[in-house]
């Protein structure tokens, strides 16, 4: 019980840590959030005006109490790009970028996780080499440029599935899969080869330890000693890397969202970024913080649950 006390109390004040970090960088950046909505011929008198109704003439750290409550509360500002609550925006954002999560990291491990297990199984065969050079590739290769190669060759030549667009699943479930799976498995076949390669090691390390030599010599099968013994024990840094990766698609896969025209995270963050949305970046900002913290400290429970020894540190 403690062990998870401990994680939790960690999981606060990192929370508390970021969220200070996140908005006094943003203070000090230089650049008039009011002269920017106002435009560049507005007056020294309109410029003040705007600032008090945003609160801005407030000393810092009654706007950060004033921001740390709107967090509570779900209210974190007025987009000056959009003109629209940015709890709304984000809100709208992580319906698409978490459902092109879910089906990248689908994908991810459906193809990482077997091709690894073979790999690992025959390692000394032939004809596995070929697949350790497609996996290799597959991991040189940025999701962009996946994306544009997946592009040409299924909605151009092919003309099977959409280029750009995003259909929610209000419209049809099967529309919305067809919208996804091209940015999905642009992103998931570089992270699949991630895995593979972490899933490959991590198995190769564990069958040289003595307690697969012990199960070899009373005559348990190649495939029990792998599937019950061999990958349990080696589940550990897959598990690590299983929460990188969901972190890193979770935060928005920026680029491949732009090329695909989807209307999530990814392409918030960059619209916000042009437009210097200092409201909308500093809640995205704060959003790609918990993702990354909220994995890790999953990561640390499921830990505890493959290896309960872990408890004990």
């Amino acid at each position: 019980m403690r062990y998870y006390l401990r994680k939790l109390i960690g999981l606060v004040v990192t929370l508390v840590l970021v969220s200070l970090v996140t908005f006094f960088v943003f203070q000090i950046l230089p650049g008039d959030p009011a002269l920017i909505i106002l435009g560049v011929d507005a007056d020294e008198y309109q410029i003040e005006a705007l600032n008090r109704s945003l609160g801005l003439d407030r000393p810092l750290s009654e706007r950060y109490i004033s921001w740390l409550k709107g967090i509570f509360s779900g209210d974190l500002g007025t987009s000056i790009r959009y003109n629209q609550s940015v709890s709304y925006l984000i809100g709208e954002g992580l319906k698409v970028t978490s459902l092109l999560s879910l089906y990248s990291m689908v994908f991810t491990i459906a193809i990482g996780l077997p091709i690894g297990l073979f790999l690992a199984s025959h390692s000394k065969r032939k004809y596995s080499i070929p697949v350790s050079i497609i996996s290799q590739l597959s991991l040189s290769i940025p999701s962009f440029c996946m994306g544009i190669f997946l592009i040409s060759i299924f909605s151009v030549r092919l003309n099977l599935l959409p280029s750009v667009g995003y259909t929610p699943p209000s419209e049809g479930l099967f529309a919305s899969f067809k919208s996804l799976l091209l940015p999905s498995l642009s992103v998931a076949i570089g992270s699949s080869a991630i895995l593979i390669r972490y899933v490959k090691v991590s198995v190769l390390k564990e069958s040289g330890k003595d307690y697969v030599r012990t199960a070899r010599s009373k005559g348990m099968s190649k495939g029990r000693i792998m599937y019950v013994h061999v990958l349990k024990n080696s589940l550990i840094p897959v598990i690590t890397i299983l929460g990188l990766l969901t972190a890193d698609i979770l935060g928005g896969s920026i680029i491949v969202e732009n090329i695909f025209s989807l209307p999530g995270i990814g392409r918030l963050i960059t619209v916000s970024i042009s437009s210097r949305d200092l409201p909308l970046i500093q809640a995205l900002v704060l959003y790609l913080a918990l993702i990354v913290v909220v994995c890790n400290f999953i990561v640390d429970l499921i830990y505890s649950l493959v290896d309960p020894r872990i408890r004990l540190r």
